[in-house]
């Protein structure tokens, strides 16, 4: 198991062209970007997690702030492409950062709401069973992702990502708008530390977010995801 800590503009060669493969996490979310419709609804909250009000501060104002300020710098140049699709291409482009930094984290939040669900979903038994091939056990997983949540300064993103250069699973730590796709790892499951995720509900207790971020984490579509990633 390896933690790695990333920047929102690091990306290596190899990256690229792992990042290059046909893969695609969201086939859907496309340009010019729009607020993703969710898989429940906001207006309930998150629960047990999250309040109505923290994911309506999440959702309706951080995340489509980042859509519309993408739009608006874009000019339309995009349109019709995958949002990861431009993350590829713009990412080792240092005039385009604040470009990448806006699709990046449209991507990021949308992935985020993807891996929650109220009540969650339960993980299965052969899930289980890959998780603790790398990092021993299940429960050692979660202590080293927690770990890794708390001690990724300032404003992130803490992933669990499948890596197919090592064909391994990998807790990877994100600053600011850093994203995976950007580096060609394959995201399963991601945490927004950003303190405008859980501050509403949580204050400045991050520990105690992402140790609660468990009882609403959808295990189904994490597996999901590996599947398809192991698939190509």
């Amino acid at each position: 198991m390896r933690t790695i800590a990333r920047s929102a503009s690091a990306v290596s060669f190899a990256g690229l062209i792992l990042g290059s493969c046909a893969f695609t996490t969201f086939p859907e979310l496309k340009i010019p970007a729009a607020l993703p419709a969710l898989d429940f609804d906001w207006k309930d909250g998150v629960k047990p997690l999250f309040t109505p009000r923290q994911v309506e501060l999440h959702y309706t104002k951080h995340h489509k702030a980042y859509i519309d300020k993408f739009n608006a710098i874009s000019k339309n140049e995009y349109d019709g492409k995958t949002v990861e699709e431009v993350i590829k291409t713009v990412s080792s482009d240092a005039t385009k950062t604040v470009l990448f930094n806006q699709a990046a984290q449209h991507f990021n939040h949308s992935f985020f709401w993807k891996s929650v669900t109220p009540g969650g979903k339960a993980i299965s038994a052969s899930f289980k069973g890959v998780i603790a091939k790398d990092f021993g056990s299940f429960e050692a997983f979660q202590k080293k992702f927690e770990e890794a949540g708390v001690g990724n300064f300032g404003s992130g993103w803490t992933w669990l990502v499948y890596n197919p250069a090592t064909s391994a699973l990998q807790i990877d730590n994100t600053s600011n708008a850093g994203c995976p796709v950007a580096s060609g790892l394959i995201p399963l499951f991601t945490a927004d530390v950003w303190e405008h995720a859980y501050y509403k509900d949580f204050e400045n207790r991050r520990a105690d977010y992402l140790k609660e971020l468990w009882t609403v984490a959808d295990w189904t579509f994490v597996e999901a995801q590996y599947k398809r990633a192991i698939s190509k």
